[in-house]
């Protein structure tokens, strides 16, 4: 009787049918067959490691360097045996600090403790004998004494600060007299004539002058532009009125009639060297700032255009100069009694341009004007 196939689902006949078909391969199909076999196994091993180890895309590379990054970044920890890290710790808890606080407060301190012990070992006091007391302050820091150590801090803050005020003060003192001496002497050479021994004199008065004399430093500077101007040296005198007007409009504002004045002062140096394009808005700038803060009629107004109808004239705009000098001429009727001089300027200044104008019947009443006496000396000549 014929035998019946096992199903192809029989768990006996499939391991038969199996060994029939192993006898049937050659030797070196089966070892081939076994490498590739351990291979695949090998594979799906690692896979299931990776995934039961965590995440494998690079993103999550990234975030557990950087985890690594912050952890690393950390300030360490000082030994525990440190004196004063186990008094900081036991003072922070007697204030009931959160553990997770606690040790961030710790390495805190840890970098303050450096940064304190360097300090103190820079600390030098103005009075030498305090630096026993520096080193007591340090062995205290060290030992964990932190109030003991605080409080001699305190004191010595306290002392140096007061000892450091008087000396300042008393430096002051020095300063300002080596300053005005220096600025007096300056003026008697000045006085004399000696216009370069003057500059150097007015130039250390300078550098003697406190900071804080911010007027007087102004002051000082516009007399060394001034000694400097009349000793030939136009650069420093330039530079030295610059800083004045630097310092005049810093403290007293932009429209300031001594800020006027300084502008004056370097257009008039300007105009010397004739540099009329710099010297221009300097003149109008100052005309403009004591209209407004002298008033209209005001003689600091007439100086103003004075000089700069004077620059017109200079440059040759005899018709920009004139009205600017016959106001001027104005403006010193009003102030001054005949004979002033600086309404006798003001006649032979406006004279002379209407020479320049070829208005000479004009110019010769205002020469007769120029010539009159003051009423003090007319009545001496009577």
């Amino acid at each position: 009787m014929a035998t019946e196939p096992l199903s192809a689902g029989t768990d006996g006949g499939a391991l038969d049918a199996l060994a029939q078909m192993l006898d049937t391969v050659p030797d070196w199909a089966l070892i081939a067959l076994v490498a590739v076999v351990a291979a695949a196994a090998g594979t799906m091993i690692g896979v299931a490691i990776s995934r039961r180890d965590g995440p494998v895309s690079g993103d999550a590379d990234e975030e557990t360097e950087s985890r690594q990054i912050e952890q690393e970044a950390k300030p360490a920890l000082p030994p525990p045996e440190n004196p004063a890290i186990k008094a900081y710790q036991e003072f922070l808890d007697s204030k009931g600090i959160a553990a997770r606080e606690l040790d961030a407060r710790m390495r805190d301190f840890a970098t303050q403790f450096k940064e304190m012990r360097q300090n103190l070992r820079d600390l030098s006091p103005g009075e030498p004998s305090l630096d026993v007391q520096v080193e007591n302050i340090r062995d205290l820091l060290d030992a964990g004494d932190l109030e003991a150590a605080a409080g001699l801090l305190t004191e010595m803050g306290l002392n140096e600060n007061r000892d450091g005020l008087a000396k300042r003060q008393l430096s002051t003192k020095h300063l300002m007299a080596a300053a005005v001496a220096r600025m007096v002497a300056g003026d008697l050479n000045m006085a004399r004539m000696e216009f370069t021994e003057a500059a150097t004199l007015y130039a250390q008065a300078i550098e003697s002058l406190p900071s804080s004399e911010e007027s007087i430093h102004a002051e000082y500077l516009n007399k060394h532009g001034t000694a400097c101007y009349q000793a030939g040296d136009h650069t420093a005198a330039i530079a030295s009125f610059e800083r004045s007007l630097d310092i005049l409009q810093a403290k007293l504002g932009k429209n300031h009639p001594d800020v006027a004045a300084g502008l004056n002062n370097l257009a008039l140096l300007h105009y010397s060297r004739g540099n009329y394009d710099a010297a221009e808005p300097l003149y109008k700038r100052a005309l403009s700032i004591d209209e407004q803060t002298l008033g209209i009629d005001h003689s600091g107004v007439a100086t103003d255009l004075n000089n700069l109808a004077l620059l017109y004239k200079r440059q040759g705009n005899l018709e920009a100069a004139e009205p600017l000098l016959k106001r001027a001429l104005g403006i010193k009727h009003k102030n001054f009694d005949p004979g002033h001089p600086s309404l006798v300027t003001g006649l032979k200044n406006y004279a002379s341009l209407l020479h320049a104008l070829g208005r000479d019947e004009e110019a010769e009443v205002f020469e007769a004007q120029a010539e009159i006496l003051p009423p003090a000396r007319t009545a001496a000549a009577e």
